[in-house]
């Protein structure tokens, strides 16, 4: 992992790809010179409505409780660089399914679309190959029929000619504002836990972040000491917490365990906030596996809506 190729991606947004405007398939305003349309389809139960774009790319842009609001990045979401215009690189919306190790090409898998089915309470996407990492990518989203919860299963198979060590990582952008939480778990050989910190990602002491043995929190209101701040340890769930609900995202295939091995530092949990362009990022990622061509390696996570 290249710290500072990454923060060039978060901060800089990826050349060519944050010239780019778009309206959802649902409101067709103009917002720039040069518009996308979103194709979606929407799950929905009684408790809550999930919104996944297929076209041009598949992310789940939308979550939140029934009359309630989505707290996800989306097409609408404000952005202070671009005079508070609804204008954000595509790479960033909702959550999306990218690679690691982290490279400054992890990004541009969330960025593929390819053949997606729905049915029921349930789509089904297999990715288009990407031809720069040789993985192609398949998802797999399944709304409950009653409550108000997504489960995510992903998959990343090797399609080149060479092995490949990687994992499927989850970044799951978020509005402003609230907290993130999550519990560190203790490794065998060091009961003071350990937690790992970006070059990018602002001092560790910050006081925005508060680091216990029974959880992390960072506060997503008060100012951070530098434009970012990154986290990372050993943990399988992260709670964002807003004024109108709590999403919890919940690591479920496999477990993480210290037993296995994971990028980012060996963080299978981070908390990402940037406060100069106003969103965060709960993110989870599955072990490393070295692939040979033709083997693939999974991940199965969660997210569900709770009231305060």
């Amino acid at each position: 992992m290249k710290d500072d190729a990454m923060a060039q991606a978060h901060l800089v947004w990826a050349v060519g790809i944050a010239a780019l405007f778009f309206t959802t398939s649902a409101k067709a305003e103009d917002t720039t010179k040069l518009d996308m349309k979103l194709e979606t389809i929407t799950l929905s139960n009684p408790a809550c409505e999930a919104v996944i774009s297929v076209r041009p790319f598949v992310h789940l842009i939308s979550f939140r409780l029934s009359g309630g609001k989505n707290h996800l990045i989306n097409a609408e979401s404000p952005n202070p660089l671009h005079n508070g215009q609804p204008m954000r690189p595509f790479f960033l919306l909702g959550a999306k399914l990218w690679y690691a190790p982290e490279v400054p090409g992890s990004h541009l898998l969330g960025l593929l679309s390819g053949k997606v089915t729905n049915q029921g309470g349930d789509v089904d996407a297999r990715l288009d190959p990407d031809p720069a990492s040789g993985l192609q990518g398949r998802i797999h989203f399944h709304l409950d029929e009653h409550e108000p919860r997504l489960t995510i299963e992903s998959a990343l198979r090797n399609v080149g000619s060479a092995e490949k060590e990687t994992s499927c990582w989850w970044p799951v952008s978020f509005e402003p504002g609230g907290r993130m939480e999550a519990a560190p778990i203790p490794l065998p050989d060091n009961p003071a836990y350990s937690f790992h910190f970006w070059t990018y990602g602002g001092p560790a002491s910050d006081p925005a972040c508060q680091i216990g043995k029974d959880k992390v929190v960072l506060d997503l209101d008060r100012p951070l000491q530098a434009p970012v701040y990154k986290i990372g340890f050993l943990g399988r769930e992260i709670l964002v917490i807003k004024s109108d609900c709590t999403y919890r995202l919940t690591a479920l295939d496999p477990v993480p365990s210290p037993e296995l091995k994971y990028s980012h530092g060996g963080s299978p949990v981070m908390l990402f906030r940037d406060q100069k362009t106003l969103f965060c990022e709960a993110e989870l990622s599955g072990p490393l596996a070295k692939l040979k061509p033709g083997e693939e390696t999974a991940f199965t996570f969660s997210i569900a809506l709770e009231k305060p």
